[in-house]
């Protein structure tokens, strides 16, 4: 009603002007992003392929070590060098995807303009990282070429493989190039004068910062070690909230504070040798081979069958339909490492029943946000594998240490759910009721899981083969079950390794963030330093343990449990030590407290997980019901810290 209004001249041509350079950037955009795309489609397809070939080298190299003494020659380093092409080969790929871990609680609060220009900051420092990456590793691989460097049994050359690892960064840089593009459109064409010249002084900053670093001497700012230790933690924490990949926030600042540390040459060593040196271990190779094992269970739909029996034997209880939701994800857990998946997958098949009997649907869909974070506690575990890298030590007695910590845990839940549903049973009536014969028939269904478990896990614990082995065992054996289940096919097999492959690339490259931080960390000698200034304070140990947990309590509402375990492991674990706890009790501590993270809000992945699944349901309701199960997981965090031996007992006798 009341007509047109004629916008001044003015703002008609700065309006069209800005249209005019975001449509040629958003085309260029476009061209790249077809080229990279293409590009990162082939290359992450030959790393799913290196790693069925891996995994059924390793099975078949197990087998004739085990069975006829004559294992094949030259397995580990050619795991290894499959390893940099699976991982390198899947990078940008993952980029493509936006899988990397990245941590948006902040910045998905501002308006599109200023997360524009963050994200084109956050972009332009991963493209120069890439750039010094790639360019320090291809010299590197030159240097091994000149040397005729060869691999020591199998006489295999290592340059192209290192070659090989360079063009997986310079691919990564022409992705980051495109969101760089994308952003800095989204900016320009959503942002006010401010945000502009926000955005060019945040650009400028960068390059200035970078282009330091790289030529520049150092500053005669007469700072302490351990001060600049801290200035490096700090700078991370604010790059972390910046929305940037958190392998690129870790890998920055351990570049910039190890240059001005030691030298800008020592520094550029690090980063050309370390992300190649890291990758291509045998050791991580346990991190594919798990995480294929997950797919093909997934895709085997063994969750169905573990739920069904779970509600045979529980269902009659009050609460049993939910009791057997954490039952079903208990048992999922142990041929599952990913928390996501168990949640997701568990969901899919109990929370229609849950409707059904006319549950509550907030205890519903709690109890399955719950139940699903015992898949990083329960082996095998990717958060658990994580930890035994970072903190250097054995993955097998790890993963014995989270059987009985994380069965306590499944069995606190069902407490929990019981005396909710036996005080209010309109919470959740109780299922039908069912014959002992019945009972007994349901197990049929849940033997294939229950011979693979015992198969990965008793193998690890009776030393009859590594962890690495275990996992490349544990695949080969899902995979044969979901032929034998008949859910075999060309669409199956395919996603199975490219998620893998992608979902290892996101694990991979925040650890190889993670090495160089922690290089830098060494030299800053402020974990050292904590160390010393916390075993001389005149206070009990359970009592700076307890602070600790509180600050991965608060850190668990905004970072997710790979980058906690990432970041605060090379930090605390030093000062545990010192005041004599345990390392391998201390890793399942340390996840456990993490797995609250994953259904505290705001970050809470497991919750909106749920959400995605029943989006009837708000997600205000769900986390009202989360509350008694982590009071649960704070009960069982004590617990085993009154009785560590509840975690150490099979650890011990391995």
């Amino acid at each position: 009603g009341l007509g047109k209004v004629e916008r001044p001249a003015e703002e008609v041509i700065v309006t069209e002007s800005r249209s005019e350079s975001t449509t040629a950037f958003n085309r260029i955009a476009r061209w790249l992003e077809r080229i990279a795309g293409s590009l990162g489609w082939w290359f992450n397809g030959a790393g799913a392929a290196i790693l069925a070939v891996m995994m059924v080298l390793v099975t078949v190299d197990v087998c004739l070590r085990y069975f006829f003494n004559r294992p094949l020659s030259g397995t580990y380093e050619i795991v290894e060098l499959m390893m940099a092409v699976l991982v390198f080969g899947a990078l940008a790929y993952t980029a493509i995807k936006k899988s990397h871990i990245s941590i948006d609680a902040v910045t998905s609060r501002l308006s599109p303009g200023n997360q524009g220009a963050i994200a084109s900051i956050a972009s332009l420092i991963g493209i120069a990282l890439c750039i010094l990456i790639a360019w320090q590793t291809a010299l590197w691989g030159n240097k091994q070429w000149l040397a005729g460097q060869l691999t020591t049994s199998t006489n295999i050359p290592i340059y192209p493989f290192v070659w090989f690892a360079a063009f997986g960064f310079a691919l990564l840089g022409l992705v980051l190039i495109v969101h760089f593009i994308k952003s800095l459109a989204q900016s320009l064409e959503n942002s006010r004068w401010q945000t502009r010249l926000n955005l060019a002084l945040g650009l400028v900053l960068t390059v200035l910062v970078v282009a330091y670093a790289i030529w520049g001497k150092s500053l005669s700012l007469d700072l302490s070690r351990s001060m600049v230790g801290i200035i490096g933690v700090v700078g991370l924490l604010i790059l972390l909230f910046s929305n940037m990949y958190v392998g690129f926030a870790m890998g920055i600042i351990g570049f910039l504070g190890y240059s001005y540390l030691a030298n800008t040459g020592s520094a550029l060593g690090v980063l050309g040798t370390g992300p190649f040196s890291f990758s291509s271990s045998y050791t991580m190779s346990v991190i594919p081979l798990f995480v294929l094992m997950g797919e093909f269970a997934f895709h085997a739909g063994l969750t169905r069958e573990l739920y069904g029996t779970a509600y045979r034997w529980l269902g009659h209880l009050p609460g049993g339909l939910a009791m057997a939701t954490i039952g079903g994800c208990a048992g999922f857990s142990a041929i599952c490492g990913s928390t996501t998946a168990t949640a997701a997958t568990v969901g899919v098949v109990a929370l229609p029943e849950m409707k059904r009997y006319k549950y509550d649907p907030s205890l519903a869909t709690a109890c399955v946000a719950s139940g699903g974070t015992l898949g990083i506690m329960i082996p095998p575990s990717i958060g658990l594998v994580v930890y035994g890298i970072i903190a250097s030590q054995s993955i097998g007695k790890l993963f014995m240490a989270g059987i009985l910590p994380g069965l306590l845990l499944s069995l606190l839940f069902m407490i929990v759910i019981y005396f909710l549903c036996k005080r209010n049973p309109l919470l959740g009536p109780p299922g039908e009721k069912t014959s002992f014969t019945q009972k007994m028939v349901s197990l049929k269904g849940t033997w294939t899981v229950i011979v693979l478990f015992f198969l990965v896990m008793g193998g690890i614990y009776f030393g009859i083969f590594t962890p690495t082995e275990g996992a490349a065992i544990g695949a080969a054996g899902a995979f044969v079950i979901t032929v034998s289940k008949r859910k075999f096919n060309k669409q199956v097999i395919t996603r199975s390794f490219l998620e893998s492959t992608k979902n290892t690339a996101m694990v991979m490259f925040v650890l190889m963030g993670a090495e160089v931080f922690s290089k830098f960390l060494t030299v800053s000698r402020i974990t050292n330093d904590i160390a010393t200034f916390v075993s001389g304070l005149a206070v009990p140990p359970i009592a700076i343990f307890t602070i600790i947990l509180l600050v991965y309590l608060v850190l668990g509402c905004f970072l997710s449990t790979l980058a906690m375990v990432i970041i605060t492991v090379p930090i605390f674990l030093p000062v545990l030590v010192t005041l004599g706890y345990d390392p391998i009790w201390f890793g399942v501590i340390s996840i456990l407290v993490c797995e609250m993270g994953l259904i505290t809000p705001p970050v809470g992945m497991n919750v909106f997980v749920i959400q995605g699944l029943v989006k009837d349901v708000p997600m205000y309701t769900i986390f009202k019901g989360i509350w008694p199960f982590l009071i649960a997981e704070i009960v069982a965090t004590y617990i085993l810290v009154a009785f560590p031996q509840i975690a150490l007992f099979l650890p011990s006798k391995m």
